[in-house]
């Protein structure tokens, strides 16, 4: 039998008008053909199997990943926090330290190269991402510890607070997306949306891990056994290596994803609200400052950790909604490529923007995939 005539039947789907192979979503818009639901927020359009509404660091900082590939991902950042409170438990505190803030920046480096998000130019993205937000957070916290510290030491609580809680966050967010906006002004070949995101959350863990360092550094020269509370410090490192780590992520990446879809999005009218520039911006700012002001004012640190914890599951649930929207959009018409095997549920489809079988956007799949797949290969 001709290979044409083996292909599913066209079918026109009922959001986007376009004729497109039959099957459970659209291909060409990514709408969920047997519901009608436009939305989809059962089918995370990164991860099918997955909701939208669904807390998962990997999925959604690690969008490129298909899911079988997400395990060992998944599970080196649970061995890594195992391996905190091991070292934290035996009071090797500054072991300890430093496992904690290296976790998700090594994790993410891991990541850009298993996806090849960066192309043909892996040196250029990783020293304007993850090397450039290391150097600007080692360069920033130096100027400004000392200037806050002499504040506390005063008494100036009114100026520390100002500067604490607005002055250095707000130029902080704006320093982690230094990087990021370099690429999008020069390398204007990283046009999707999943680019900015990457760029931007790679600048921030590198923003972050050396910002950590540099104020633990005292800690990490001091002796290899130290005292104090393993439950306290566990506390410390969860907020200092995970929450602010995932934070500065996700504020970062929000931003960053807007403004390339400004540049993705042909259609400039109808985006949702959550996946405009001005909405981004405000969100990432607002919650910048929040961290800031509830470090300097709140001195429980349980309370201090569980605040962070809610504004990390929120963001990680905000960029998602981001992702999901920005996959989601309609560009150029795409036409029906050649059969191949969906990078996500492995069946073989027709090559369009949208897995016609589970939905998953050819767009977050790894680009290696993606560059074979378009050769025939």
């Amino acid at each position: 039998m001709d290979a044409q005539e083996e292909r599913p039947p066209l079918v026109t789907c009922p959001h986007c008008g376009s004729v497109v192979p039959s099957g459970d979503f659209c291909g060409h818009c990514g709408a969920h053909l047997t519901t009608g639901s436009v939305r989809r927020m059962n089918a995370y359009t990164a991860a099918p199997a997955q909701g939208v509404a669904r807390v998962a660091i990997i999925s959604t900082l690690f969008p490129h990943l298909p899911q079988r590939r997400g395990g060992p991902f998944r599970a080196a950042l649970g061995a890594g926090a195992a391996l905190v409170a091991l070292l934290a438990g035996l009071h090797l505190f500054a072991p300890a330290t430093t496992a904690a803030v290296l976790v998700l920046p090594v994790l993410y480096l891991m990541y850009l190269y298993e996806v090849e998000v960066y192309e043909s130019e892996p040196w250029l993205v990783v020293g304007a991402t993850l090397v450039a937000g290391a150097f600007l957070g080692l360069v920033f916290t130096n100027l400004t510890g000392g200037k806050l510290s002499q504040l506390v030491l005063t008494g100036d609580r009114d100026t520390a607070l100002v500067l604490a809680g607005v002055v250095i966050p707000v130029v902080a967010q704006l320093l982690m997306l230094a990087g990021p906006v370099f690429l999008y002004l020069l390398r204007g070949r990283f046009r999707e949306p999943l680019d900015g995101l990457t760029f931007g959350a790679a600048s921030a863990l590198g923003f972050t891990l050396a910002s950590s360092l540099t104020q633990l550094w005292p800690l990490l020269a001091g002796p290899l056994v130290a005292a104090g509370s393993p439950v306290d410090w566990a506390l410390r490192l969860a907020r200092l290596g995970l929450l602010v780590s995932l934070i500065n992520a996700c504020t970062t990446a929000a931003v960053a994803a807007s403004i390339w879809l400004h540049r993705y999005d042909r259609r400039r009218t109808g985006r949702p609200w959550h996946a405009t520039i001005l909405s981004a911006v405000v969100v990432a700012f607002g919650v910048q400052i929040a961290v800031g002001v509830t470090g300097f004012l709140v001195d429980d640190l349980v309370v201090d950790v569980a605040i962070l914890a809610v504004m990390a599951v929120v963001l990680l649930l905000y960029l998602r909604w981001v992702i999901h929207d920005a996959l989601l959009v309609e560009g150029a018409a795409h036409e029906i490529g050649p059969d191949g095997p969906c990078p996500e549920c492995h069946r073989v489809v027709p090559t369009m923007a949208f897995c016609p079988a589970c939905g998953a956007a050819r767009a977050a799949a790894p680009k290696q995939g993606r560059r074979r797949v378009s050769a025939g290969i």
